[in-house]
């Protein structure tokens, strides 16, 4: 797609996220019906593949020509349900690029948009459990992983920036998400003998919010792991040596 169609298409879909404050809804929308349309034939080709990792690579070859549309809509930042939006979010999760996903999710969370119906789980648990399955799928096969995403994806959920409503998801999807901070600062440690105390006190804190939260997580062997990092790295106590003056 070249620059000036590009520029046209961003236009277009922030003039109908403007227009669309006036009627509450994108439908019967110029830029929005073309994009549907768009979308609906590309599903239809998806729906064609039976292969999870041949349809990723059609999402992956099929995002750029959604980029423009999506970035005019959260340019424009006015919070209409857009199911194109949403379908491109979890597209973004498929494909791994969580980065544009999350922000994505920050502006649907925050506007209180939903989930197309064909979606059982709402935005909070989809971005959530999405995310960290991937996450904990290549930490297990001891891959390295951006631990930074994680932690905005935290923020995002758990430090309280929007109403727990907006971001109520089951215990065990929490749970997933601490567990996937706690293995990601794990996986950080690259000497047992030179390690950093406040890394492994982290890593304690989310594995033990994990196991609070779901006790079959799958943290304990971790947190016994964390544990003995530190109690070997913790300087012991001299019991014989004289109290302080």
């Amino acid at each position: 797609m070249n620059l000036a169609r590009q520029h046209f298409q961003k236009h277009s879909a922030k003039v109908a996220a403007e227009q669309a404050t006036d009627f509450g809804s994108m439908q019967n929308l110029n830029a929005y019906e073309l994009q549907l349309l768009q979308l609906n034939n590309d599903r239809a080709r998806l729906k064609q593949i039976q292969s999870t990792e041949g349809k990723v690579k059609l999402k992956q070859a099929l995002l750029p020509t959604y980029m423009p549309y999506v970035e005019g809509i959260l340019e424009a930042n006015t919070g209409v349900q857009d199911d194109i939006l949403m379908t491109i979010l979890v597209w973004c999760i498929d494909t791994g690029d969580y980065k544009k996903a999350l922000s994505i999710a920050a502006c649907a969370l925050q506007h209180k948009l939903s989930m197309p119906e064909r979606f059982e789980r709402n935005v909070a648990t989809l971005v959530t459990e999405n995310i960290c399955n991937e996450y904990l799928k290549q930490l297990k096969a001891d891959h390295a992983v951006d631990l930074s995403v994680l932690l905005v994806l935290s923020d995002l959920m758990l430090e309280g920036l929007l109403p727990d409503a907006d971001v109520d998801m089951p215990d065990q999807v929490k749970a997933k998400l601490h567990l996937a901070i706690g293995k990601a600062l794990i996986g950080q440690i690259s000497d047992i003998n030179s390690v950093d105390m406040q890394t492994l006190l982290e890593a304690k804190a989310e594995l033990t919010r994990a196991i609070e939260l779901d006790d079959k997580c799958g943290g304990k062997v971790d947190l016994g792991n964390v544990n003995k990092l530190i109690a070997r790295h913790t300087p012991a106590v001299n019991d014989d040596a004289p109290p302080a003056s």
